[in-house]
């Protein structure tokens, strides 16, 4: 922005023109996610110029992967750019994960970075900021509504553990990275649950470092991975004859367009075997237990578990799970049948909730919250509150 403002200030409308055209083009076209570092080292320099452009294509677009790092730090535009280079620099071209640096200069500043840029994926918080922000977030001021949460008083000292308190509670899956300018042993114990890693000052090639290994770990698929290489080990095909991998298709004198529409892989990668390799879904011990884990991280759950049957077959295990015979069940009346069939099978009864009607496009909205508290008072008052394990409710527009 400070350059784009030094270009009107010079009045050279016509190359800030060009550069805001270009500027446009990056973005509605996503071009600017696969521009070369040294193109966004050269920063607007290199948008008004068109003698670089060959530039923006030089990122495998299929094996290298973007995303963007929010540095909040109140700095002069001259250390932006020396930490920025600093830190593109370490990139190799060859990485899977590359980035560019976003700075901002106070508390507010950084809550709405990462509420309305979804490239965001890292946070380095570092140690002189502000909590106000001295732009105008009138607008915005809804948005940040966990900053009313925030006691502010007597917490300047203790502003980037604040900080990365608040964007945890806003986006969890985030890398949060601390960085002091005093001894990191005093505030390491207090915060260790929302940093991944805190750091005394920064070194550039130790958080480039830091931030690579955080993206690969969040990275990981590792079911998909075991499933890829399973698809390309060799196997004899003694049971599910029918498919044999793709060959009763690939060899067929009249289904061959089959296999051309899907390809070999959905056939290679067929799981019916009883010879095992890809895990078990009852007593998951390999990668689907690790893909159980890390799906249970990023949903911020204790635990989560893979069921290959569909919504309806899900409902069902969840309900028998947690529910036994006589027990009851708040439960919205416009809810899908499997939830009936899960009661049913578990010997729960149901007590239904009526939503209230949107006459304007004849439909339902939600349970009202008066709805559910006058179901638990009658159910106190006939001594069957303890009975009441479940409330179940359905998004109106299901």
């Amino acid at each position: 922005m400070q350059q784009l403002e030094n270009l009107f200030e010079r009045q050279e409308y016509h190359l800030l023109a060009n550069a805001v055209n270009r500027i446009v083009r990056l973005l509605v076209s996503d071009s600017y996610r696969y521009r070369s570092t040294a193109a966004r080292l050269r920063g607007v320099d290199d948008v008004i110029s068109a003698s670089h452009g060959s530039d923006e294509r030089q990122v495998n677009r299929a094996e290298q992967h973007y995303f963007e790092v929010l540095i909040v730090d109140n700095l002069s535009p001259r250390e932006e750019r020396d930490l920025r280079r600093g830190l593109l620099e370490c990139i190799d071209p060859d990485d899977k994960f590359y980035y560019d640096v976003v700075v901002v200069p106070s508390f507010e500043d950084a809550l709405i970075a990462v509420l309305f840029n979804h490239n965001i994926q890292s946070c380095v918080i570092r140690y002189s900021f502000p909590f106000k922000s001295k732009y105008s977030l009138d607008i915005l001021q809804q948005y940040i509504s966990v900053v009313k949460e925030i006691e502010t008083d007597g917490i300047d000292a203790d502003l980037g553990p604040a900080l990365g308190e608040a964007i945890k509670k806003l986006r969890p899956e985030l890398d949060l990275y601390l960085v002091l300018d005093s001894a990191v042993e005093d505030i390491a114990l207090r915060v260790y649950k929302n940093f991944r890693r805190v750091f005394y000052r920064q070194e550039n090639l130790e958080m480039h470092l830091s931030l690579r290994r955080g993206i690969t770990e969040r990275y990981e698929a590792p079911f998909f991975a075991a499933l890829k290489a399973y698809s390309q080990r060799p196997t004899g095909v003694f049971h599910a004859m029918p498919i044999s991998r793709g060959n009763s298709i690939f060899k067929s004198h009249w289904i061959q367009d089959i296999g051309q529409f899907y390809g070999h892989n959905i056939f290679l990668a067929e799981t019916s075997a009883t010879t095992g390799g890809l895990d078990s879904l009852l007593q998951p011990t390999g990668p689907l237990k690790k893909a159980q884990e890390m799906a249970s991280r990023a949903f911020g759950s204790q635990h989560t578990f893979f069921v290959t049957n569909g919504t309806s077959t899900a409902n069902k295990i969840v309900t028998q799970a947690l529910l036994q015979p006589g027990d009851i069940v708040l439960i919205d009346r416009d809810c899908h049948k499997s939830h009936h069939y899960g009661m049913v099978l578990s010997g729960a009864y149901p007590v239904y909730l009526d939503s209230y009607p949107v006459e304007k496009y004849s439909m339902y909205g939600a349970v009202p919250l008066r709805e559910i508290k006058q179901r638990l008072l009658e159910l106190k008052r006939a001594g069957r509150l303890n009975k009441v394990k479940m409330l179940l409710l359905t998004n109106c527009t299901f």
